[in-house]
Parts: structure tokens; sequence; C-alpha cells
């Protein structure tokens, strides 16, 4: 790159310039696409025929959901059967031309087309392979397929309940891979700009749950015995008959426990519910002056009740009677004074018209050629040199199908050849 060429990507996207291949499906693997297609990256998306099935999930039109068109844009859509040998050749040679491959398939699916990383780095030694799987690479789990629900469940980041765990309603593990498989890729591209070198990089949904977890799932073997004996214990409890609520209410003798509740967690008001977290004993102090009341476990430092989880139940009665008194924006604006962290409890659809989020650009516009205006989340990190930018909405369905074929080399009576068998699709 020359100096000027360097310029213009910082002004067009610190990724300006790169090629990437994404054949990915659902979430993951299209959102860290977009991420790179809003950094500036020639992202091509390929589909099959009918299209990558979140086009079908809260369908609008029938090639355009809702779940489509929040992580895809800005990319370029190439609707292709993989089934065909020929059309299978084309996808090859874009990924030897690529710099990054972003790919979660079936296990085994890889190796059988020709597009894993052994086979692809023999001739493109450059090439970022980012992978994306359930239960990672190795182990009992490995050619086991896997879904956001269906890892919630496994890993124990389900919402534990007396009636049993429940998923999340938003599918924060697909969410959290994207961002790492975002990260491997930049760190990838750094080595190789050091080195010349390609690598792959896998991020499994497994894994993004744990990170989720990193502030639970650790053990300290001076405090931490009990992990073990809940362990055993869910070995035979279900078939002993017992039930969720029998099992947490062990669970929750069994834990070391501080009775923060009442002062760390959603709170109800006089007109909805307020979130505080007064993590610290100062704060957890002012906010008990600023409400009246007293708590020897916050007073002394280095006294303990004798039952935890009753002092945490009997003072958050006292706490929740106090703020009841008056509305969630009075508590706010009180606890703000105090310099206590401190919020409204809102649902999603409120943020859409919320000022602050609005205020920072959180949001953005865009035009979709087929569906019409939509509002989007914008790009997550704010870069003051080389800020990342929507350039447009989500693709059609094999819309760029026909120039894609022809920058992999192919001439117009082949392009149509190929489109005539059904091999490929080019939708207007």
């Amino acid at each position: 790159m020359t100096d000027s060429d360097l310029d213009a990507a910082v002004v067009r996207g610190p990724f300006t310039g790169l090629r990437v291949l994404e054949l990915g499906r659902f979430i993951a693997a299209p959102y860290c696409g977009q991420l790179l297609a809003d950094g500036g990256a020639d992202v091509i998306k390929v589909e099959a025929l009918i299209g990558d099935e979140t086009r079908r999930n809260g369908a609008i039109l029938p090639t355009e959901g809702r779940q489509f068109l929040n992580k895809n844009r800005g990319k370029r859509s190439l609707a292709i059967n993989l089934g065909d040998e020929a059309a299978l050749a084309v996808v090859r040679k874009l990924a030897l031309r690529a710099d990054v491959l972003i790919a979660n398939f079936r296990p085994g699916d890889a190796a059988r087309l020709g597009l894993d990383y052994p086979s692809l780095s023999a001739q493109n030694p450059r090439l970022i392979y980012a992978e994306n799987s359930a239960y990672g690479p190795q182990g009992p789990m490995a050619s086991a397929t896997g879904m956001d629900m269906v890892i919630q469940a496994y890993s124990g980041i389900a919402t534990p309940t007396k009636d049993g765990p429940i998923p999340h309603e938003s599918p924060i593990i697909d969410y959290a891979a994207a961002l790492l498989l975002a990260w491997g890729v930049s760190t990838a591209l750094y080595h190789r700009e050091r080195t010349g070198a390609g690598q792959r990089l896998d991020v499994s949904l497994l894994q993004a749950a744990l990170v989720l977890q990193n502030n639970s799932i650790n053990h300290i073997d001076i405090t931490d015995d009990w992990q073990g004996e809940l362990v055993d214990y869910l070995k035979h409890a279900f078939a002993d008959g017992l039930s969720w609520a029998d099992v947490l209410e062990h669970r929750r003798a069994l834990q070391p426990h501080a009775p923060v509740r009442a002062y760390y967690g959603f709170l109800a008001t006089a007109d909805g519910a307020v979130a505080v977290a007064a993590g610290t004993r100062p704060l957890r102090a002012r906010m008990l002056e600023l409400l009246g009341l007293e708590d020897r476990w916050v007073a002394e430092p280095g006294w303990e009740p004798p039952d935890a989880h009753a002092h945490a139940d009997e003072m958050t009665a006292k706490v929740e009677s106090r703020l009841r008194t008056d509305t969630t924006a009075h508590w706010c604006a009180e606890f703000s004074r105090l310099g206590i962290p401190a919020a409204p409890v809102h649902l999603r659809e409120q943020l859409l018209d919320d000022p602050q989020a609005h205020a920072n650009g959180y949001f953005v516009r865009l035009e979709h050629e087929l569906v019409g205006g939509i509002t989007v989340l914008a790009p997550p990190v704010r870069f003051s040199g080389s800020p990342l930018r929507v350039s447009t909405a989500s693709p059609t369905l094999g819309g760029q199908t026909r120039a894609i074929l022809a920058e992999a080399g192919l001439s117009a009576p082949e392009i149509d050849a190929l489109i005539e068998r059904g091999a490929v699709a080019q939708w207007q």
C-alpha cells in the first residue's frame, strides 16, 4: 500500500481493501462478517439458493426476514448450489483470493467440500480462517451440532428457576461468539502484518458461554469445595425424584453468601423498578443513609449474620418498602446525586426512542431496496481516526451473483450456463 492508499483506507474504514468470504449462517458468523463490512471490508456472503435460514425468520417479505436484516448489512450476496461441482469450484476460487474466510460449517462439511483450512491454506498461506463451532474442535462433543439455546442449557448460563432453567430471550452466546470471532480476525490480521502468515482460529459457542460467566465459573481451592459437593449431589438428585426447587434450595444452602441483594439488583418503586448497583461498602452506607435505614453488616466490617439469606431477605424488604414511597425518576436522581449507580428498568422496545442511545448515535437508518426504511444498531465501537461506517442495507438474495462470478474470472457465457442449470441464482 502507498501512503495515499493508507490515507484513503483510514477515510473509508480500517478494513478497506480486505476481501472476506463468509460461509456462515444464523448469527455468530454473519454478525462477525457485518462488523468487518462496517470497517470497509468487501464481504461476500455465500448463501444457498433459497438463502440463509434467517431470511425466513420473522419474514417481512419471502426472502427478507427481520433476523437477516439486522446482521448482514454492507455485504454482497452470492446465491449458489455447493452441490454443483462447477459452482463449488467458483467458491474455492474466491476462497483462494480471500484475506479472511468466516465459516460455521456442520462438522465434516468443510473437508468434504474442500473448503477446510488445510486444503485452502496450502494454496493461500496468508488466509485467515475464522471458524465458529458449537463445542470446540476436540473432545466427545466436537462432532455435535449446536444452537444458542442448546448451549445455554449445556453451559449452565440459562436462568435457573424453581420450575427449571429457562433460556435468555436474546441469543447472547451467539453474539458473544461473533465479537470474539471479530477480535480473533483482527488479532490474526495484525499477526499477518508482522509475519506474512495466515492462520486458523476457532471460537466455539461453548467457549463464548464460559466467557460470559467469567465472574462465576472458577474454583478457588480454599473456599470452593462446595462446588464438588453440588456436582456429586446432581448426579442422583433428579433420579431420586427431587424437583428443581429442591435442587436450587440445596445449591443456595451450599453457596458462600454475602447479603448484598438489598443493594445490588432490581428493586420495586412506586411506579416501576430501579436497578441499583451499590457494590462497595461506602456506596451501601450512603444508600442506607438516604433511605433512613441501618444494617449492621454494612456498619461493622467483618461482622457476618448467622443466616446470610435471611438477613438479605429482611434488608431487601426494608429497602423496597422505602423505595415504594416514591417514583423511579425520584430515586434515580437521588442515587445519582450520591454517586450510586442506578437506572430505570426498561423493556428493550423503549430503547429505540431512548435519548441517551440516540445522542451517542447507537442506531442508524437504512433504506433497503425491497423492505424500505429500517432502523438498526450502529457499529458497536467508535474510533476517532478510522471510524466504522454503515454503507448499505443487507443484500437481496443473490443480488450480486453475476458481478461476483465475473470478478472470479468467469465469462458471461459461463455465468449464463450456471444460471440456466440452476447452479447459481441471480435475483433482482
